[in-house]
């Protein structure tokens, strides 16, 4: 998981399976449920556009906390980074002054 492409697949993973699920059970259960074909055929149609709807949702859910990590963790390697650059300059003007000194 060091470069984010890991997590993002598992998360990808995940949603695909519950959007899956959630298709599967309900057209299994308007099937099982004694209706005209007209009937079921429109109750089939309103769920498909009820899971479409909360699959675009959780899209945008999903999309929304992913931006906001990913800016979190370029934040924190920016510091960081900052940080490390610093202590290198510091290390580096003591070793010379070391040098200098021999």
């Amino acid at each position: 998981m060091a470069n984010g492409d890991d997590g993002g697949k598992d998360v990808l993973a995940v949603f695909g399976a519950m959007i899956l699920g959630l298709l599967l059970g309900g057209i299994v259960a308007l099937l099982l449920a004694p209706k005209s074909g007209q009937e079921l055929r429109g109750e089939i149609g309103d769920a498909a556009t009820r899971a479409k709807e909360r699959a675009e949702d959780m899209k945008t859910q999903v999309a929304t906390k992913y931006d906001g990590l990913r800016s979190r963790v370029e934040d924190h390697l920016k510091e960081h980074a900052k940080g490390a650059g610093e202590a290198t300059e510091e290390t580096a003007q003591e070793v010379e002054a070391q040098i200098e000194q021999s």
